[in-house]
């Protein structure tokens, strides 16, 4: 009797009913930035049509992300977990097509990436980017080139960081000498160049609004080994040490090999593809160029890399192991200790635990901030607020970008202020990104502070503050 569902296919199923029940039985938002800017971009894009060609809001992602913003926050994170099981899905794919052994474990080695599985539930465009990314490796595994590099063609639309796969793919498909699919890898930046001449009147807008060609960042600069801690706190030992193991013994197999392994897809497309886009990134924030936060979460775009890598690492172990038993206990163990592991309490890292979800921000502006302003202002609606922290737009139920009714922090210096204005001031958002410290709120006599909200995240004491334009003006 033929099977109806293979393995591979019902393991999907239950992973994405898993999260699917942790979407709907949990009030989490990712992380408090952009997080919210993405969804609110893709929420409001069927008001606001030129947010489809947005180069912060990633005209692909708000494409691809708005059908799901239109049922809520929870809507972006369904889409977020139909892109996670499909990256799991066809990272397993393209381990078989590569006959990559032990490749039943890529759904733990992703699924069990802590960082990784904790921002599923967001509206991040990382998971996008990976999903991508993968499909492009999966289609050039089985020579579907063309498919393969039009779907890389439109990753810098999704995240910046593309342009660095589109040119991995690049060397590949010259390398192998096949000329005549390179222009292929244009296909994405052509069409929205053509769509977005028309609004911008500008050809070259996908260069010019690029939001991150900015050699003078805001968010300072770090170490250049910054990022090799960063990706523990992603990945965890576990899959770190696996990764390691990976990655040298493809480096090995270069070095032994030679030219012919130089041009190989494993070695290009999927070592290339994850050691230049690390680089990068370490790069970037040790220089303090291109707007570089410095984020572990930017490495959650190139978990199913890790995975692949990790496989080829285990499998450079396991093929010196000829005892079968002892070769499928150590696999079973290595599998039960990459499944434990995140569940163990340790000082840094991402922890699965009940209260892994909370953010603080966020739980003390739904139970202490809305509840007051909606008390205090029963007709918030027809105020003017201004803010720089995004998620009081879905507490207040904001429109974001309306200026009518939201105004960014920065703004204050410059605007006219209705008597009917309220600020929000927090510590982070509103200083970092609006140039307002507490300080100048409370020296400004333009304003009158009448409520504070405290609340304290390990050594961080979170505030916000509520203003109101003076009445002794």
């Amino acid at each position: 009797m033929k099977k109806i569902l293979s393995l591979e296919i019902i393991i999907s199923i239950l992973v994405f009913v898993i999260l699917m029940f942790i979407t709907f039985n949990t009030n989490t938002v990712g992380d408090t930035g952009d997080s919210l800017t993405h969804y609110l971009f893709a929420r409001y894009s069927l008001i606001y049509p030129h947010f489809f060609l947005d180069h912060w809001a990633k005209p692909v992602y708000v494409l691809l992300a708005t059908p799901f913003a239109q049922f809520g926050f929870k809507g972006i994170e369904v889409f977020n977990c139909i892109c996670a099981t499909l990256t799991a899905l066809f990272t397993f794919y393209t381990a078989r097509n590569l006959k990559i052994k032990n490749n039943w474990l890529v759904f733990i080695l992703i699924l069990f990436s802590p960082l990784y599985f904790k921002l599923i539930f967001s509206g991040l465009t990382e998971y996008l980017f990976g999903l991508i990314l993968i499909l492009g490796i999966y289609f050039s595994s089985r020579s579907r080139d063309i498919i393969a590099i039009i779907l890389i063609s439109f990753l810098p639309l999704v995240r910046s960081e593309g342009l660095i796969i589109v040119g991995v793919f690049g060397i590949y498909y010259f390398l192998n000498k096949k000329y005549k699919l390179l222009p292929f890898l244009m296909v994405g930046q052509v069409i929205y160049t053509m769509i977005g001449a028309f609004y911008y009147k500008d050809l070259m807008w996908v260069v010019n609004k690029i939001p991150y060609a900015n050699l003078d960042s805001p968010y300072g600069k770090g170490q250049l080994f910054d990022f090799v801690h960063r990706l523990n706190y992603v990945i965890e030992k576990p899959i770190y040490l696996l990764l390691i193991v990976g990655v040298f013994s493809m480096m090995f197999l270069i070095i032994k090999k030679g030219w012919s392994e130089m041009k190989d897809l494993k070695t290009i497309l999927i070592l290339g593809s994850f050691l230049c886009y690390f680089v990068a990134h370490a790069f970037f924030w040790w220089q303090g160029i291109f707007n570089s936060m410095g984020l572990p979460r930017v490495l959650n775009a190139i978990v199913p890399l890790i995975a692949l890598i990790s496989l080829i690492g285990l499998q450079n172990i396991t093929d010196r192991i000829e005892n079968i038993k002892f070769k499928k206990s150590l696999l079973t163990g290595i599998a039960v200790i990459i499944c434990l592991f995140p569940f163990t309490n340790r000082v840094q890292g991402v922890v699965f635990e009940k209260d892994m979800f909370v953010i603080k921000e966020t739980q003390l502006i739904d139970e202490e901030v809305v509840p007051y302003i909606k008390q205090y202002f029963p007709e918030h609606a027809q105020n003017t607020f201004y803010f720089s922290q995004p998620y009081f737009c879905l507490g207040l139920d904001i429109d974001y970008f309306n200026a009518d009714k939201h105004r960014e922090m920065q703004h204050l210096t410059l605007d006219q202020l209705n008597s009917n204005a309220i600020v929000l001031w927090d510590d982070w958002y509103s200083v970092i990104q609006g140039g307002v410290s507490l300080e100048q709120m409370i020296q400004d006599d333009r304003f009158e502070l009448i409520k504070s909200f405290q609340r304290q995240e390990n050594e961080r004491l979170i505030e916000y503050k509520v203003f109101v334009v003076s009445t002794k003006n």
